[in-house]
């Protein structure tokens, strides 16, 4: 932000003839400080520079500088909206162009190279209410064996 700062800044005497020629009192007042400085200012035709920059900004130079700066931003801004739009489109035409090609899995497949496998019931089958999920319909029923228990697991296992 420093490098906006005006290189050269003019002669109070000439700050003021831009912006009207405000009587002493009428700057002292703005700028907070005494009358007596400004007239000092004045007769010196020098003012500390941080009046100088401020009274730099309401000339017709200032105005000039500042509506410069907002054009080449502007400018600048809408360069990079165009360019960000391009991105954008050659993204979107890429990624539908990768949706032609084939499926090419994803990098979280829980097995890669496989295939799905088929549902276990066509859509168009109706599903049969008492017949557990998963089980095919001629099968009769499942018959579950004794549970095992660790210690019993553990001793199969030495054996």
């Amino acid at each position: 932000m420093l490098n906006r700062l005006p290189r050269l800044v003019m002669p109070l005497s000439m700050l003021l003839d831009d912006i009207g020629n405000p009587k002493p009192r009428e700057l002292a007042r703005a700028l907070f400080v005494q009358e007596g400085e400004v007239r000092e200012w004045i007769k010196q035709d020098q003012a500390p520079m941080p009046v100088m920059l401020a009274l730099f900004w309401l000339t017709r130079w200032g105005h000039s500088q500042a509506n410069t700066d907002a054009h080449n931003d502007a400018v600048m801004h809408a360069g990079v909206a165009q360019s960000l739009r391009r991105e954008v489109e050659d993204l979107t035409a890429k990624l539908a162009r990768l949706g032609r090609i084939a499926d090419f899995g994803s990098a979280n497949d829980p097995a890669p190279g496989v295939a799905r496998p088929a549902p276990l019931l066509p859509p168009t089958q109706p599903a049969d209410a008492d017949q557990p999920a998963g089980q095919p319909a001629d099968a009769g029923p499942v018959e579950l064996g004794e549970p095992v228990k660790p210690r019993r697991l553990k001793r199969e296992r030495a054996k």
